[in-house]
């Protein structure tokens, strides 16, 4: 049988162009990333905002060393429960001590001091007694004197003697005088230095009845790392007052969210360390700048702690009640980080288009989000989304 040469040719054509296109479409269809995608609503919703931390006591306490010394005596340690005015730690402290002693010795030296001026300031009044006595002697005696002088019935030398005498008497009279008022101001000046003795015997002796450490208030002990013998300095760190009486949980919350928390604010904390337990709180101070490192305000949660079960250091997660938000809610799961952006994909065009968000509110699982261009009915890449490229061709699978 004999065949056509151009027939057998174009037909060799076709068999390569048909496979070099079935190439093609196999290729372009492996090239188009399978996502799902869920449709964004409008919808209104009830999102509290969730964030873990650590549990203190609502009130803790420092304790600190107010002298140098050893360590003679710990009364209680770490977890034990401790009353009002209870002397925890007892450090001896030579130098307080000897500090009261020496105190003691300048108030006794004072007080003898003052003992000695008032022996004086009697001396010297007595002085004066008779400085006086003696100056109205001399002085009756030179009138007698200026009158027989007068009358040169004694010789101009008896005259003279007897005006001598009365100014020797006078000169005495004045010492005597001048005697008293040191006297007098040397007892004041006694007196303020007994004043100044006895105060410091007074700080002394509180320095020294400091080497007693007490509570102020009733509470639980903790960060206590001390031992007997120890010696500690002052301002030392001794040990932690945590008064479990109430219990606090301070979280970070960004700007947009800290407009919507106020004092007063109920919240859920769920205690990791009892088991999953929930307990009802609520936010008692709202910080009014954010911190410098985080850029967080801090909130702080009030934990009532009756049984004492709640322990200063376990972990927490707080769910705050923020009230329903009406917007575009989608899972928290299709936000993506991209550099310090959060990103989300939604399908147009068959292309994966990226739109960075900014979260308004949120839960464990859902976001209130706002994005340029983003609106409902948009469809959400929610698999896939982790690995997609902005402008990828996307296939949607089910």
């Amino acid at each position: 049988m004999k065949i056509n040469k151009k027939i057998v040719a174009v037909v060799a054509i076709l068999a390569m162009f048909s496979i070099s296109c079935g190439k093609k479409k196999l290729k372009m269809s492996s090239s188009s990333r399978p996502v799902k995608v869920q449709m964004i609503g409008q919808n209104e919703i009830s999102i509290g905002y969730s964030a873990s931390g650590t549990i203190k006591g609502i009130e803790e306490i420092p304790y600190t060393a107010t002298s140098s010394g050893e360590v003679v005596a710990i009364n209680a340690q770490n977890g034990d429960y401790v009353n009002a005015g209870q002397v925890i730690v007892s450090i001896e402290n030579q130098a307080a001590k000897s500090g009261v002693r020496s105190a003691a010795s300048n108030v006794r030296t004072a007080e003898s001091n003052i003992s000695s001026a008032r022996a004086d300031i009697s001396a010297s009044e007595g002085n004066i007694s008779s400085a006086q006595a003696a100056v109205e002697e001399a002085r009756i005696n030179f009138r007698k004197y200026q009158m027989l002088y007068d009358k040169r019935l004694i010789t101009e030398t008896d005259y003279l003697q007897a005006k001598t005498q009365l100014s020797a008497a006078q000169a005495k009279l004045d010492s005597a005088r001048s005697s008293y008022h040191t006297a007098v101001n040397s007892l004041s000046a006694r007196r303020n230095s007994l004043d100044s003795a006895q105060a410091d015997l007074d700080t002394a002796r509180d320095t020294n009845s400091k080497s007693s450490i007490k509570t102020k208030v009733s509470g639980v002990i903790a960060n206590m790392n001390l031992e007997r013998s120890q010696e500690v300095s002052n301002g030392q760190q001794l040990f932690t007052l945590v008064n479990e009486s109430e219990m606090k949980l301070e979280i970070g919350v960004s700007a947009d969210i800290v407009q919507k928390i106020q004092i007063g604010t109920p919240a859920t904390v769920r205690i990791d360390d009892l088991k999953g337990k929930e307990i009802n709180g609520v936010v008692y101070e709202v910080a009014a700048t954010a911190d410098s490192e985080s850029r967080q305000f801090i909130v702080k949660i009030k934990l009532p702690n009756e049984n004492r079960e709640l322990r200063s250091g376990m972990y927490a997660k707080a769910n705050i009640s923020t009230g329903a938000e009406n917007g575009l809610v989608i899972p928290k799961k299709a936000i993506v980080v991209r550099g310090v952006q959060q990103v989300i994909y939604v399908v147009r065009n068959g292309k994966a288009v990226a739109i960075p968000i900014n979260i308004t509110n949120q839960n464990e699982t859902f976001a209130a989000v706002t994005g340029q261009g983003l609106d409902s009915g948009d469809e959400l890449i929610v698999d896939g989304q982790n690995v997609v490229q902005a402008n990828e061709k996307v296939k949607i699978v089910r």
